[in-house]
């Protein structure tokens, strides 16, 4: 089940911001696989996903819980696929149970990675 807890994040959304949570999570999730949230495109890394072309990107953490979610199989486990959708104000992270270590270092370091994105802007506007 997908959708227990809608985690927003104040961001300077796009193409960059869905590329560096790809990224985050890639280097939590090794052997994590993505597909296109809107079109079922598989990706099996990140360079081949377009995001540029993308605002809405599904994770998992590997070949096995994407194959499950595939399925609609009823034995997917907790956590085995992140939502990530981009607008131009925030970022948000869908996940059924962010209170486990995995999901908070996960939403830590994006948390961490969006923040420093938008003091920079910031810092760069008043430059």
């Amino acid at each position: 089940m997908i959708g227990g807890s809608d985690i927003v994040f104040p961001a300077v959304g796009g193409p960059a911001a869905l590329n560096a949570c790809a990224r985050i999570i890639q280097r939590l999730w090794p052997h994590a696989r993505f597909e296109n949230a809107v079109t079922g495109e598989k990706y099996a890394q990140l360079i081949d996903i377009p995001f540029v072309e993308l605002t809405e990107l599904l994770a998992y953490p590997n070949s096995e819980a994407e194959a499950a979610w595939d399925a609609d199989s009823s034995e997917s486990p907790e956590n085995s696929m992140l939502y990530i959708i981009v607008r131009d104000e925030d970022v948000t992270v869908v996940l059924d149970n962010p209170e486990t270590a995995e999901m908070r270092s996960i939403l830590e370091a994006i948390r961490g990675l969006l923040w420093t994105d938008i003091q920079n802007v910031y810092m760069r506007a008043a430059a």
